[in-house]
């Protein structure tokens, strides 16, 4: 498999996972960004949060379930960079939220 077709697999992956509380794709949510996959299928991203004081047990169980999803399609996530939301993007996310909520 080429470089090419591990990153488009990869990406794949880890555009797929799910918010734990949304049933709704952390990529539709706009929780990610810049992703980067390297010949070496590396990966670093940045993970947007919608507001800084999202629990800590919440962050890393998307940060481990995209670091999952990278190894299942053959990478290895070694950078998450954390950014907060601006004010148009946090109101997209918390009305896909209001949708999708799992609760």
């Amino acid at each position: 498999m080429t470089s090419t077709k591990y990153s488009h697999k990869i990406l794949e992956a880890l555009e797929n996972i799910e918010h734990p509380a949304i049933a709704a794709t952390l990529m539709k949510l706009g929780m990610l960004r810049h992703i980067e996959v390297s010949s070496d299928k590396k990966v670093g991203l940045t993970m947007v949060l919608p507001f800084p004081s999202i629990p800590e047990n919440v962050r890393d169980y998307m940060i481990n379930r995209l670091a999952s999803a990278a190894r299942s399609a053959g990478g290895e996530l070694t950078k998450v960079n954390i950014a907060v939301m601006n004010e148009e993007e946090r109101q997209k996310f918390l009305t896909i939220e209001q949708e999708f909520w799992r609760g």
